[in-house]
């Protein structure tokens, strides 16, 4: 059945064009038909049309710079995707895939240009579209909130404030009270850690855009245990202690108590992560743990197999809850041993003697 000019009055993309346009638009708009797992757009590819939903669901996602996949949406009837390309020239930005069976209306690129040339309204609402699309996609790929569900990313982001940084100003200070979590919006900001004995400060890392920090104090209550300061001019998101709780630490946070792992096949069912110090490790620790300090997780996780389950602890729980927020917010199947060594149930190694690597 073929469109016309009232059935679109009911997209919020065409309500404020004029019936003259809307009668010519109805003419040059096609159904097509995309059964479920098919893929309509490709990011990276040339952008040729653009669609809006007539019924069926799609989900929307984007590479991060680390690799993950963010789910960006997921979209139904009334809802339009694919004019940013077509807007700015450029490829495309994100990938679209059907996850129901849908019934889509398109519109070349050609006539989508002519449209915006026509209608002034149409292209200042496309426009208002875009810088608020281009700002929620910039936070939801960021490394933190990837993974992090769209209805969770919308309250996120009324959240979250944005402040300056000038060059080499501090924004955490080691030994202060942590009360809120960042993500850098651009710049890049440096981990320095002063040890009692030393009176210089060690830098220690280098992050920059779409990369956190802070969560540490928040997730153990303690005091920040390094500084970050800005390297150029830096530009953060920043998170309440109270908001970040709420709404990430509760999204990426997940335990286990001792006595729901099987002591008889847990060497072969996860990987075991001691979060502690060295020391600490060969004073105690679980057999066929690995000691991964949580200082270091960040970087040696990358090479982690996504197949895996990972468990992860400390002596209590501080240190193994921040190891296993890091890896569940990166894509890892992990978990908090809630009670640490000190509640295992199993076999524990002590001395130096003994050590058990996995794999070794």
């Amino acid at each position: 059945m073929a469109l016309i000019a009232s059935d679109l009055k009911k997209y919020n993309y065409f309500a404020g064009l004029s019936n003259s346009a809307l009668e010519a638009l109805s003419k040059k708009i096609t159904t097509v038909n995309f059964p479920a797992g098919s893929e309509i757009i490709k990011e990276g590819s040339i952008g040729n049309s653009f669609y809006f939903v007539k019924d069926g669901e799609l989900e929307v996602t984007k590479k991060t710079p680390s690799g993950q996949e963010a789910k960006l949406s997921v979209i139904g009837s009334g809802q339009g995707f694919g004019e940013m390309a077509l807007l700015t020239g450029g490829i495309r930005s994100s990938s679209v895939r059907v996850i129901t069976d849908s019934t889509l209306y398109e519109l070349s690129k050609s006539d989508f240009e002519e449209i915006l040339l026509q209608e002034s309204s149409f292209a200042d609402m496309l426009a208002d579209k875009t810088k608020g699309l281009k700002q929620y996609t910039k936070i939801k790929t960021s490394q933190p909130f990837a993974l992090l569900p769209a209805d969770k990313m919308f309250a996120l982001m009324d959240k979250m404030t944005v402040k300056e940084y000038k060059p080499d100003e501090d924004i955490i200070v080691q030994g202060e009270k942590g009360d809120s979590y960042y993500i850098i919006k651009s710049g890049k900001v440096a981990i320095l850690k002063k040890k009692k004995d030393e009176g210089e400060f060690q830098q220690v890392d280098v992050i920059g855009e779409g990369e956190a920090f802070g969560e540490e104090a928040l997730i153990r209550d303690d005091p920040r245990n390094a500084t970050c300061r800005a390297i150029d001019a830096t530009s953060v998101y920043v998170l309440t202690k109270k908001d970040f709780n709420q709404i990430v630490k509760a999204s990426f946070l997940e335990n286990i108590f001792p006595e729901e792992i099987a002591l008889d096949t847990y060497l072969s069912d996860y990987m075991i992560i001691d979060a502690r110090v060295p020391a600490e490790y060969q004073e105690e620790h679980i057999y066929g743990a690995v000691n991964i300090p949580v200082e270091v997780l960040r970087q040696k996780c990358l090479g982690f197999d996504k197949t895996k389950k990972y468990i992860t602890y400390c002596l209590n729980d501080s240190r193994g809850m921040v190891a296993a927020f890091l890896l569940k917010n990166r894509g890892f199947d992990a978990k908090c041993l809630r009670g640490g060594v000190s509640g295992w149930l199993g076999e524990v190694v002590t001395g130096s003697d003994g050590v058990h690597m996995p794999g070794k």
